[in-house]
């Protein structure tokens, strides 16, 4: 019988129907005849079912044909038999217009069942089952299927699509769906992100004005700074890579990258740059350029005001971009005319957050914060350094904490610390940027940086990778160990002077120190920033207060307040000359130095 049911379930969807009346009217007839149950005639095709050992992937299969044939009878079935797929199943009932699937499905999941009817009646073209959706679903579902259908704009592929979809978007705002921020987020989001933007472009576009002007008493000045800016930087992200693919092409063998059309990366930019238009043309942010009234009322003329006002080195003819002038640094141009002649910089604290967030996705590109930087939106840096700390970003974050203003904002700097080494967002890169920030010293205090270096280690939220490296390197019991492997690894040294039978203890004095302590020398010299983990330091120490103990030149006091680079001076005093051209030369070579030391 389970093969049965296999050959039955694989069938194609216009016999699915057949086959499933001749399986449940064969099983109905050998229940009867074994046991004579007529009473359990609903029960035995669903029992029947479970104990053929049908697979779960099978009966969401079967589910699926039934939805899209309407057949509410056998959909029923094949839920009380195990079938789970109910989203996928009210997207065939939205994409067949079968009314009566939906309602069915109701009960077993409300939200998931209207948004995903929602999204198959977008696909279909169904008007009759949208309108029945949107006028069964709450306030919560409304709000679902504006999401939806704002993810669904640069997915189509026809004018009949795009009207159908805008018409849609109407009749959702007409009933009172609100979450129109959200909805412009995800569908620039989405426009950025994933090159779908190729058909029916123009459309499209009609699509996003048409959903920035329903929702524009919900799509506040601050927001449509936050979505400009983020168009922006991912403009910038897509030049970039346009000259890079070029730099690529250029070596022998190489072939230019090519979209399917044939264009070369060309058309994904224009295509940022009509929809940073749209925003700029409909966005309530733009109140700097309320005196000059060209610039709103074409999009030719829109244009050539933001271009030629963003000293942009873009050219346009008939509306396509020359890609031989194209410069990386328009996008960049395009942020600070929108941070300053626009005055975006103005609305809020956090107007730049969205822009940061969208350059960390992006390989956290440090340009962009350099230019917000340059302009005082120092908000967006503290931002930026979370980031830089999850990426592991060492460059990045040597620019912030010297760009910083002083004295910096010691909570910004620790919350944004804390949020990179948690797992709230999902785990980090690694412990690294965690560890570069300590390196650096980002408190400017050396013992304040090692007391939160102790708490961060403690906290819940903090990844336990991370927080196994804060207690091996930094913690009081990581100097303690430091300093007990500093005087095992003198004890080891004298031992070997004075016993060693090889000759050790007839070489020059400068040469035995050198045997010693110059990988500790190489290892604290290549460690990054001005701070030591508190391992290194209690080696180091240990080092010099040996090295320099019975000379009368260092009490142990100077010693254990001496900085990194005073401690390693007097390390490189008992050296020869020589190690420090050695280190020199190695540390150039380190990956994880990121920081030179401070002299």
């Amino acid at each position: 019988m389970n093969s049965l049911v296999r050959q039955i379930l694989s069938l194609e969807s216009h016999v699915i129907a057949a086959a499933v009346h001749f399986l449940m009217a064969r099983a109905l007839a050998m229940v009867e005849a074994c046991e004579g149950a007529c009473r359990r005639r609903r029960q035995e095709p669903v029992q029947l079912l479970r104990n053929a050992g049908v697979t779960e992937r099978d009966l969401n299969y079967a589910l699926l044909q039934a939805a899209s044939l309407g057949n509410e009878e056998f959909l029923q079935t094949l839920i009380e038999a195990g079938a789970t797929n109910i989203s996928s199943a009210s997207a065939c009932a939205g994409y067949s217009g079968h009314r009566h699937i939906v309602d069915a499905l109701l009960p077993r999941a409300r939200s998931v069942v209207i948004g995903a009817a929602f999204v198959g009646s977008l696909v279909g073209l169904r008007k009759d089952l949208l309108d029945h959706v949107v006028h069964m679903a709450d306030l919560e579902g409304l709000d679902r299927c504006l999401l939806l259908g704002a993810a669904r704009i640069w997915s189509c592929k026809s004018t009949k699509e795009t009207e159908f979809l805008s018409g849609a978007i109407g009749e959702l705002a007409k009933a009172g769906a609100r979450s129109f921020q959200t909805a412009v987020q995800v569908t620039c989001g989405d426009a950025l992100i994933r090159y779908w933007n190729k058909h029916v472009f123009e459309d499209k576009i009609k699509v996003l004005e048409n959903l920035i002007t329903l929702g524009s008493r919900y799509l506040a000045g601050e927001f449509m700074g936050k979505i400009s800016l983020m168009v922006c930087v991912t403009l910038y992200t897509k030049v970039t890579k346009l000259q890079e693919k070029k730099r690529v092409s250029s070596y022998p063998g190489r072939k230019i990258w090519q979209h399917k059309s044939g264009d070369c990366f060309v058309p994904d930019v224009q295509d940022m740059m009509e929809i940073l238009l749209v925003v700029c043309r409909c966005g309530a942010v733009y109140r700097g350029l309320t005196d000059r009234p060209e610039v709103l009322h074409s999009k030719s003329k829109c244009i050539m005001s933001l271009l030629h006002a963003a000293n942009c080195s873009y050219q346009f003819g008939e509306g396509k971009c020359d890609s031989v002038t194209c410069k990386v640094d328009w996008p960049l141009r395009m942020l600070k005319f929108l941070l300053v002649e626009c005055g975006v910089r103005r609305l809020s604290f956090s107007v730049t957050t969205l822009a940061v967030y969208q350059a960390a996705r992006s390989n956290v590109l440090r340009p962009v914060v350099q230019c917000l930087v340059e302009e005082k939106c120092f908000e967006a840096a503290y931002v930026y350094l979370d980031m830089a700390v999850t990426f592991c970003q060492g460059d990045a974050i040597e620019y912030l904490l010297n760009a910083l203003p002083r004295p910096r904002d010691v909570v910004c700097m620790v919350n944004a610390v804390r949020c990179a080494a948690s797992t709230f967002r999902g785990p980090p890169r690694g412990p690294q940027g965690v560890l570069l920030a300590l390196h650096a010293n980002f408190l400017d205090d050396p013992v304040t940086t090692l007391r939160e270096a102790e708490v961060l280690a403690g906290l819940p939220k903090t990844d336990p990778i991370v927080k196994m490296r804060l207690k091996q390197e930094w913690s009081q019991q990581a100097f303690e160990e430091g300093v007990a492997a500093g005087h095992a690894h003198y004890m080891t040294w004298m031992l070997l002077r004075k016993n060693s039978d090889s000759g050790f203890k007839e070489l020059p004095t400068e040469l035995q120190v050198a045997i010693a302590y110059l990988p500790l020398y190489k290892a604290c010299c290549q460690a990054p920033g001005s701070l030591l983990s508190q391992r290194q330091r209690g080696e180091l120490t240990t080092a010099v207060s040996h090295l320099f103990r019975g000379s009368g030149k260092l009490t142990d006091a100077q010693v254990f307040q001496a900085d990194k680079p005073t401690l390693l001076g007097f390390l490189a005093v008992c050296l020869p000359d020589w190690c420090q051209e050695v280190v020199a030369v190695d540390s150039t070579a380190s990956s994880f130095c990121t920081f030179g030391v401070k002299q």
